[in-house]
């Protein structure tokens, strides 16, 4: 069996703990019933995550954009908020 390590800055540590942190308590919000929001405009995860890294995981088909009409507006594409949170950390 062979043993892979990978080596992280101390930022780039810190940086995933808080992603891993703000997903968890997204989720946890989620399952108490809180009103969260689930889906997130494409164009909201580029700001957030830069364009490239979101164009890189739809094109690849690590992460599919979805029609959902969200207050009657059936024109944009949403994603997943967890299914980016998650990709983009291993991204």
């Amino acid at each position: 069996m062979s043993l892979t390590v990978i080596q992280l800055s101390e930022a780039r540590y810190r940086e995933n703990l808080t992603q891993a942190a703000q997903l968890g308590a997204h989720l946890a919000m989620q399952q108490a019933g809180l009103p969260v929001r689930e889906y997130f405009t494409r164009a909201e995860m580029q700001r957030k995550h830069g364009r490239g890294r979101i164009n890189r995981l739809i094109d690849g088909g690590r992460l599919t954009p979805h029609k959902i009409p969200v207050d009657n507006d059936d024109t944009k594409t949403r994603i997943v908020y967890s299914e980016t949170e998650y990709l983009s950390q291993i991204i």
